[in-house]
């Protein structure tokens, strides 16, 4: 999901050369090779679903998405209650994730996704990668903060991540019944008894 940002140009210019950015439209990846063609002719660009990786088992480093998952959690009215269509999705794009990173190898996930919403995605086992964030930006000003989750392959998981990652396939819980109401009190007018 690269779209149109400048990223792969800024790590290419950075110096990390072997960049390979893919996105769902062929227009956004037609434009970004004919933009970064003369200035970063190294880099490569693949139209690509994310949740079907057409590249081959371990042939990754690194994995770096800023954004892009959120893109799977727009519609949801619920962050405390995903619905399953939005986590299968979630599920699939990771387990590719996992399929084309090589072992030791690390995912970035960039996002405004706070860790408890977010990290019970990322924490599940099958995976096979260990997990930690951390909070960057500026909270003042009216700033936003952003979360970087990082993910390392063939480390293992914090028991307290797996026990986090469990609650995601567990069965939502029943609504608490609401108290029992008391009796209207027909005499008393709540109007009246307001005293602004």
């Amino acid at each position: 999901g690269c779209g149109n940002s400048a990223l792969s140009h800024d790590l290419h210019k950075l110096g990390y050369t072997d960049v390979t950015s893919i996105d769902f439209s062929p227009a956004c990846i037609a434009a970004m090779r004919a933009r970064c063609a003369r200035c970063c002719p190294g880099l490569r660009w693949a139209v690509m679903d994310i949740r079907a990786l057409a590249f081959p088992d371990a042939s990754f480093d690194v994995v770096l998405e800023k954004g892009t998952l959120d893109v799977l959690m727009v519609e949801e009215t619920d962050p405390w209650d995903v619905s399953p269509q939005a986590a299968a999705s979630m599920r699939r794009v990771l387990e590719e994730v996992s399929r084309v990173l090589r072992p030791g190898g690390c995912f970035l996930s960039i996002t405004f996704a706070q860790p408890h919403f977010r990290k019970p995605h990322y924490a599940q086992e099958a995976f096979g990668w260990s997990l930690r964030h951390t909070a960057c930006g500026d909270g003042d000003a009216g700033a936003f903060h952003y979360f970087l989750y990082i993910m390392r392959k063939g480390q293992p998981l914090d028991p307290r991540d797996v026990a986090l990652g469990r609650r995601l396939h567990e069965p939502p819980s029943p609504p608490a019944s609401p108290p029992p109401s008391a009796p209207p009190d027909d005499d008393e007018d709540y109007l009246l008894a307001i005293q602004l």
